[in-house]
């Protein structure tokens, strides 16, 4: 039966003549019998081609751009929203219908000639024989089902399985898009090379001694064997839900979920998975392109190592290039390209690895054709195994160490952050039970902060890393000794009628009470660790205390004065206010996005005579874009916008703390959003200056000591006033103008 619908499929896909009317008929055939359909579009030249794609980006699964063409996938969903853009497409073969391998069975091919596509059992079977053949270097790990209870497996590889060592821990997975098998069977052939080669040869034997390996060949077992469990042929991209994996982890800007569906088995057990280790290096393997894609894949930004992250990927492409004939490995720049200069995607895996687990992952297009013949495959291992080695090798280079709490020896779980260097999470953590991490980096001298719950910040200068060697620092922490008590809260300045939780950060040991104070709030005490959801319901600044006990009776209190503001808030919209205390929000608020299409302008007088508008931007998250074309934020600083332009924000960066300098201490804010794209906005604090706005005083008096006559004193910002007075200590005038 699968046959025939293949062979229906290939009979559609070849009636591209057809009127677009009769393209989507047979596209929604197409998806009805594979769950999804493969096709291109072409975007507009003559209009911000990142805009259009990253519009595109959010409905459908973009595969590969090539100047104004886009290829991509769709599941029913996604292509029924991509016809709402009205946009001409072109059918397409899917890649695993192009070809048609033929498998072992058929011709009776070895199992070590690494030359064919094994069936689903095979595959199994293969993962199992290398524990047989193995079986002091390597086991074989079981971390989840499918959808369709087909397993996802790894293969561990380590000289001392078993035991916990001081080594980096990397990963290479393949095959996460179903249909781009080259490195499915690449990652099969080099976990059989690490083990068959150990011992006698170096490279390989140095990797293994001192990397803790995890491989795992396919990713996505339900998308390969999408045709049956005999053959590569008819498989798809998604999984066995019609999702694309590569768009289901969460992104660092687009938050959790970005593609709008529920995580996937898949992706629930790779991320699982994640969390119960510290992979210090990884890298994804994809076909359609022949290019080592660098983070990031979600925003413009770049990364806190994007030197290092250049040159790692420059060597693997150059070492590619050298093993393989001219021209392959030659994408984009030369081989190497940043994620988002490419096209942008958001919830990928990538991007998961390097913001969420402080892991240094690449993507691997390792094949123009996702599926090139049997006969090819061992032509791609001999371009690719030695770069896979260095990539690999790049997890013993940088600077590593242990982190020991220096009074008791015991290991300490501490953040390992690069002053004035790292951001986006580029930090990295030591782990338990040994207290190691590691930090790849390129060539240089850094200053090194070491923070953790209950110890006093540790600061390491001068820390060396010179090109390919390891340089140890092991740091001892000095723990807070007393008991203290102190916290913190989700939120600091609040709306009218909005809660906090509060969360206990004391220090000591055993300890068994809290009792916790809370002035204005509802309720207004607790005895829990950590209360949650206390309600402010009147405007003010509120006291919150904590004390706490330990098992002997020893009682500390901390105090906070004033430390939740409550106010009242306005949100963006056309208009003027006059305040000294509010919280500014975009048009949606507190708890939702800003809307398409907005155009507006609102300005905010200080309530008080003499002051001006200060204006604090807590958080900020507004569409971004290099040149703050798409959604921005401008503030002026005056009544109006013909005052002068302090400055335009879009993306995650705000405008910090803005303080009106004009005659009437007003600042006005201008808001546009485009058509497409929303995002959370802005929270500000906006409260009056009173120290400031005396342009237009009767009287102005300057305190000063000792003696005017032998200090030279410049007055500025007050020349309107109609006297200057300087007055001594006693507040008697000395001199006037």
């Amino acid at each position: 039966m699968r046959k025939i619908i293949f062979v229906l499929i290939i009979s559609l896909m070849s009636s591209f003549a057809f009127a677009q009317q009769n393209s989507v008929k047979i596209a929604k055939q197409v998806i009805a019998n594979r769950g999804e359909v493969y096709f291109k579009f072409s975007v507009d030249k003559n209009t911000n081609l990142k805009k259009q794609l990253d519009i595109f980006t959010k409905i459908i699964s973009i595969d590969e751009v090539d100047g104004d063409e886009v290829y991509a996938y769709a599941n029913s969903k996604e292509f029924d929203e991509f016809l709402n853009y009205s946009v001409d497409f072109k059918l397409l073969t899917p890649p695993s219908l192009n070809y048609k391998p033929h498998g072992r069975i058929n011709n009776g091919k070895n199992i070590n000639d690494w030359d064919y596509y094994p069936t689903y059992d095979q595959y199994v079977d293969m993962m199992n024989q290398f524990v047989v053949d193995y079986p002091n270097l390597c086991e074989l790990v079981n971390i989840g089902t499918t959808t369709e209870n087909r397993d996802l497996l790894f293969i561990h590889i380590n000289n001392n399985l078993g035991v916990v060592e001081n080594e980096p821990e990397f990963m290479y997975t393949s095959t996460m898009h179903g249909d781009e098998v080259t490195g499915y069977v690449l990652m099969l052939r080099y976990i059989d090379y690490l083990m068959s080669e150990y011992g006698t040869n170096p490279e390989v034997t140095n990797l293994v001694d001192n990397v803790d390996i995890w491989i795992n060949p396919l990713a996505n077992p339900d998308g390969t064997y999408a045709g049956g469990n005999n053959s590569v042929y008819g498989a798809t991209r998604a999984n066995g839900n019609g999702i694309d994996l590569n768009r289901n982890y969460p992104d660092p800007e687009d938050g959790p979920h970005p593609d709008g569906n529920a995580y996937q088995p898949e992706t629930v057990a790779f991320m699982d998975f994640a969390d119960a280790h510290n992979f210090v290096m990884s890298s994804n393997m994809h076909g359609g392109s022949e290019v080592a894609n660098y983070p990031w894949d979600t925003w413009p930004q770049l990364s806190a190592d994007d030197d290092w992250w250049i040159s790692v990927c420059r060597e693997f492409a150059d070492l590619a290039q050298q093993n393989s004939p001219s021209g392959y490995f030659t994408d984009l720049n030369n081989g190497i390209t940043n994620g988002y200069a490419w096209y942008s995607i958001s919830g990928g895996r990538q991007d998961y690895m390097n913001y969420f687990q402080n892991c240094r992952e690449m993507t691997l297009e390792l094949s123009t054709t996702k599926m090139p013949p049997e006969s090819q495959l061992p032509d791609f291992w001999e371009y690719l195994y030695r770069s896979f080695n260095k990539y690999m090798e790049q997890s013993l280079y940088g600077f590593s160490g242990v982190v020991t709490n220096m009074v008791t020896g015991e290991t300490v779980e501490a953040q390992a952050t690069i002053d004035n260097h790292d951001f986006d999470n580029s930090w990295v953590f030591s782990h338990q039970p040994l207290g190691n991490y590691f930090r790849p980096i390129a060539q240089g001298a850094y200053d090194v902060t070491y923070s953790a719950f209950g110890y006093y910040d540790t600061t390491i200068v001068d820390v060396s890393v010179v090109a390919e060697t390891m340089n140890t620092i092991d740091v001892q922490m000095r723990p807070y000794q007393s008991l203290t008590a102190n916290f913190s809260a989700s939120a600091n300045n609040i709306g009218v009628g909005e809660s906090v939780d509060f969360y206990d950060n004391s220090w000591g040991n055993n300890i068994v009470s809290w009792n916790w104070t809370f002035d204005g709030g509802n309720p207004s005490s607790s005895s829990d660790e950590n209360p949650i959801g206390i309600v402010y319901n009147t405007a003010g600044d509120y006291n919150v205390s904590l004390q706490i006990v330990d098992s002997e009776g020893n009682t500390n209190t901390m105090l906070k004065q004033d430390f939740i503001k409550v106010r009242q808030s306005v949100n963006m919209s056309n208009g003027s206010v006059t305040t000294c205390n509010t919280l500014f929000f975009d048009t949606g608020g507190e708890l939702s996005n800003y809307s398409d299409n907005e155009d507006l302008t609102m300005t905010f007088y200080p309530e008080s005579a003499n002051s001006a508008i200060k204006m604090e931007f807590v958080q900020f998250d507004v569409e971004n874009q290099s040149s703050c074309d798409y959604d921005y934020l401008e503030i002026y600083n005056g009544a109006d916008v013909t005052s002068p332009l302090v400055g335009t924000w879009c993306g995650n960066t705000g405008p910090g703390t803005i303080l009106s300098s004009s005659d009437d201490g007003a600042l006005t804010v201008f808001f546009h959003s485009d058509v497409s794209v929303n995002l959370p906005g802005w929270k500000a604090v906006v409260t009056c200056d009173s120290n400031v706005g005396v342009n237009n005083l009767e009287e102005f008096n300057i305190n000063i000591f000792p003696n005017p006559a032998k200090d030279k004193i410049t007055v500025t910002g007050v020349s309107s006033a109609k006297e200057i007075n300087l007055l001594d200590m006693s507040g008697r005038v000395v001199y006037n103008n």
